[in-house]
């Protein structure tokens, strides 16, 4: 039976850490690197160092395995914390040797130590820490004391005229050196990563509640909302007729701002259902510079209201992708009415169609407004991101909820596709995203197995 504990999804916090251990095996391949480069300085041509290549070259190929090693436990989704304790106790043991092979106390190697007790302390915490700084300082002390009874001899990379025998205080020195620092990296670093897990995991769970609550109110305002509509519609088919026009014009804003209330609904949870994964594609071939054209032309009779200028660029071909036509629909409308919103008055929104690449289709919508300060290029996107100043400025009757962006990001990045802006002050903005021809890959294998 396949063992299904691999594929359960991991939490927000084995998330961490799992990138923190990528980064520390990441880190441990560079001094692999730097030990290598350590071993070409042994070249005459070079720094002519005297240390011993064979010694230093398995230890260095022992680093790349175990930099290896990590990095295929990871994907294979291995436990993140024993592959943490795996890596990080062969990596004080490595640069144990490594220390010795390259002149002990003669060499300020030894920091190395710190460097994976500082790893030890956002990977394992403070006790991890501790455990880690304490294989350090032994580790150290081992190789000092073997250096200075002469089991092994000094490896003398730079040709001193040095007698470990009568340094004995020395060595002692050099041991506290190490010890010292390690111990207290251990419990300082080890605290501040501790604090650090914890206020990101009162953070995240702050987030969840929220979320929580948002998508209970959000979804419970769904029913009464629609029962008020219905009211009013019944009201607008029996009563219309003995309305005087100011009444009849309250009921018409009425149901508009209920309408506007049930889509700020509808976007919020369909963006609650796109990061909690559940929102489902719905994928068909879609012509679509016929669904460009159609979505834009249900637009020119308001943008005629607004003495817009509505130009549709068209295609020299039928266009085809696969893709879900309801959403990537939605993404057009929310586009062109953000350029309608910041279009002045004989202003020009522009829509277009064209391929940008071998599989790639790349839809953009123009306007002649205000422009996009540089600083707001990327905050837009963000869930109730909304400009603050020159759109704002222009119709601050039209402000929006912040979300339609945020949607519309989701929904292409869900297609395998990426959205952006091109803008410049007092010259106008250009909202494109583009759409792989033949669809995400992943979801047509899921469409087709289902």
């Amino acid at each position: 039976m396949e063992d299904q504990s691999h594929n359960q999804p991991m939490s927000a916090s084995d998330v961490d850490e799992a990138r923190d251990l990528r980064n520390t095996l990441l880190f441990g391949g560079v001094l692999t690197f730097g030990l290598a480069a350590m071993i070409l300085g042994t070249s005459p041509r070079l720094i002519s160092l005297q240390i011993p290549v064979l010694e230093t070259s398995l230890t260095a190929l022992a680093s790349a395995m175990v930099t290896v090693g990590g990095m295929y436990g990871l994907q294979m989704n291995w436990p993140v914390k024993t592959l943490a304790w795996g890596a990080l106790i062969m990596y004080t043991i490595l640069v144990s040797l490594g220390v010795h092979f390259t002149g002990a106390p003669l060499t300020p190697m030894p920091v190395l130590y710190l460097v994976v007790v500082l790893a030890a302390s956002f990977l394992l915490g403070r006790r991890g820490a501790t455990l880690i700084a304490g294989l350090s300082v032994i580790g150290y002390g081992i190789v000092l004391l073997v250096e200075f009874n002469a089991v092994l001899p000094i490896v003398d990379i730079w040709e001193l005229d040095f007698s470990p025998q009568g340094r004995g205080a020395l060595f002692v020195i050099n041991w506290l050196a190490l010890a010292i620092p390690a111990v207290i990296t251990s419990q300082l670093a080890g605290t501040l990563a501790q604090r650090l897990k914890r206020s990101n995991a009162e953070l995240r769970e702050s987030e969840r509640l929220r979320d929580n609550l948002t998508h209970m109110i959000v979804h419970d305002l769904r029913n009464p909302i629609t029962a008020m509509l219905g009211g009013v519609d019944v009201l607008l088919m029996t009563m219309s007729g003995i309305m005087d026009a100011g009444q009849l014009e309250m009921l018409q804003n009425a149901r508009h701002s209920g309408q506007k209330l049930l889509g700020l609904v509808g976007e919020i949870l369909d963006i609650n259902k796109m990061e909690a994964g559940k929102f489902k594609l719905t994928l068909s071939p879609v012509n679509i510079c016929d669904l460009v054209k159609r979505n834009a032309e249900a637009m020119r009779a308001v943008t005629q209201l607004e003495g817009q200028n509505l130009e549709i660029v068209p295609c020299t071909e039928p266009l085809v992708i696969q893709c879900d036509q309801q959403l990537v629909g939605r993404v057009i409308d929310n586009l062109l009415t953000n350029a309608l919103k910041y279009t002045p008055v004989d202003g020009t929104i522009t829509v277009a169609v064209e391929i940008t690449a071998e599989h790639t289709i790349t839809v953009s919508v123009t306007d002649t407004g205000p422009g996009i300060p540089k600083e707001y290029q990327d905050y837009i996107f963000e869930k109730f991101g909304q400009l603050t100043s020159a759109g704002q400025a222009l119709k601050e009757k039209r402000r929006g909820t912040g979300l339609g962006l945020t949607f519309c990001k989701m929904v292409v990045e869900s297609h395998g596709g990426k959205i952006w802006v091109e803008s410049e002050l007092g010259k106008g903005s250009k909202f494109a995203f583009t759409l792989p021809i033949s669809g995400p890959m992943d979801t047509l294998i899921r469409a087709t197995r289902s």
